[in-house]
């Protein structure tokens, strides 16, 4: 048993502002310090979160765990549901106690400590960091080693939260955002409160290993949310494809049973050795699986749209390379622009491809007259004259797909366009 656990027998905690006392009993439970509300044993289990980058614990996040007299488990659902007001502002305190404690008998270096904190607590802050504070000068912490979590769908007065999440930053906390992602999710909030760290909704995670769509949308969110100036947390992740989608999606901590389940102090946690070297190892592989995928499935389109636009074979009818350019199954469209990137006609259709998003789509299918100038295809064809250019999967506005677009600078009937064509990613 690691020597920095005390117990602390008869533990009387005052709120400050009523007197009132919130714990009878204090002690060890399986290895573990515990402290007693209304019979409960409550104790603390630790799931481990790590920084892909650095490859190793950079936090833990605590977790209640209770018994009855009897010795029976009580479920974390079961302790909470049945209690409302001052009840629950006392048990969370109790909570936030024993997990400080227990967390100060482990002692982890570098490492933050991530603290479920319901809302009625929260809103209570000056009460709250009081009672903070004590524990921290009492542990030889600083706030700054304290990240208080926050169940986004739990936020109803957003003008009081972010007053609140001020107050708590300005005391030197840091600030997490649970399961973005799921139910109202908003950016608009994110740039308001302005969290240090946003967990990501597991869901979210599951479907980017699922879908393409979505994991380019991960992608996206991450990206959003790393200009906001936060830090994002994949949580939940259970398998090696959820762990490489988070990777991929450029994912900044990561927590899950794939690393690791929550444990006890009576329990040892260890990252299972060689999982980083064969983590990254995956990683590494998976783009190279992909990447060659993607040229072989790809190259038969650079290369044709490359002999009909500027080499040996070069049309110099839109028709007529659309007609051969078709004849590849996934070719989906060629339209032309003139060099100030607006669409010079409308968009010629490949005639074996159905597209659902097309008809629902049907006010944006005539894109004569659009300026494009802001796309890559566009920019980098212009950069790069009489060289074919190739674009990674984005969101076709004209009919909502993800497509890659092919371009290129060259002469047609003796003037400059830039010719695209837009062709599916494949499998």
């Amino acid at each position: 048993m690691n020597s920095k656990l005390k117990i602390i027998d008869n533990l009387a905690l005052a709120s400050h502002d009523q007197g009132e006392q919130l714990v009878e009993k204090a002690g060890y439970y399986q290895g573990n310090s515990y402290l007693e509300f209304e019979a409960r044993r409550l104790y603390s289990a630790f799931q481990p979160i790590y920084s892909i980058a650095h490859k190793r614990i950079v936090g833990l996040e605590a977790l209640v765990r209770a018994v009855d007299d009897k010795g029976q488990a009580v479920t974390p659902a079961a302790l909470f549901s049945r209690r409302q007001g001052e009840a629950i502002h006392q048990l969370d305190l109790i909570c936030q106690q024993v997990h400080l404690q227990n967390f100060h008998a482990l002692d982890p270096p570098d490492a933050w400590l991530f603290l479920n904190v319901d809302p009625s607590t929260l809103s209570r802050c000056a009460r709250y960091t009081d009672f903070l504070n004590d524990l921290l000068v009492r542990y030889n912490y600083t706030p700054n080693r304290v990240v208080i979590e926050i169940l986004e769908s739990s936020i109803e007065d957003e003008s009081e939260l972010e007053q609140t999440i001020g107050q708590y930053k300005d005391l030197g906390f840091l600030i997490a955002i649970d399961d973005f992602g799921a139910g109202h999710s908003n950016f608009e909030r994110i740039w308001r409160i302005q969290p240090d760290i946003v967990k990501l909704d597991r869901g979210m995670l599951k479907k980017a290993g699922q879908d393409d769509s979505v994991k380019e949308l991960l992608k996206g969110i991450t990206s959003m949310l790393h200009n906001c100036k936060c830090l994002v947390l994949a949580e939940g992740v259970e398998t090696a494809e959820e762990a490489l989608a988070a990777m991929d999606a450029q994912v900044d901590l990561i927590q899950g049973y794939y690393f690791a389940r929550p444990f006890l102090l009576s329990e040892s946690i260890a990252t299972r050795r060689g999982l980083w070297k064969e983590l990254y190892n995956e990683f590494d592989e998976l783009n190279l699986f992909i990447q060659e995928r993607k040229r072989e499935s790809l190259e038969p389109y650079r290369n044709r749209f490359a002999a009909l636009t500027v080499g040996a074979q070069k049309k110099n009818q839109l028709d007529e390379i659309a007609h051969l350019m078709f004849k590849l199954p996934h070719s989906i469209r060629l339209y032309q622009l003139a060099l100030d990137g607006e669409q010079c006609h409308a968009n010629i259709n490949s005639p074996t491809i159905q597209i659902k998003g097309r008809d629902r789509l049907y006010a944006l299918a005539n894109a004569q007259g659009a300026s494009w100038k802001r796309r890559d295809y566009y920019v980098n064809a212009v950069n790069n004259p009489g060289n074919v250019q190739m674009t990674q999967p984005y969101f076709s506005v004209s009919d909502g797909t993800l497509c890659i677009t092919l371009s290129v600078l060259t002469r047609l009937q003796g003037e400059d366009f830039i010719l695209c064509c837009d062709i599916l990613p494949g499998d």
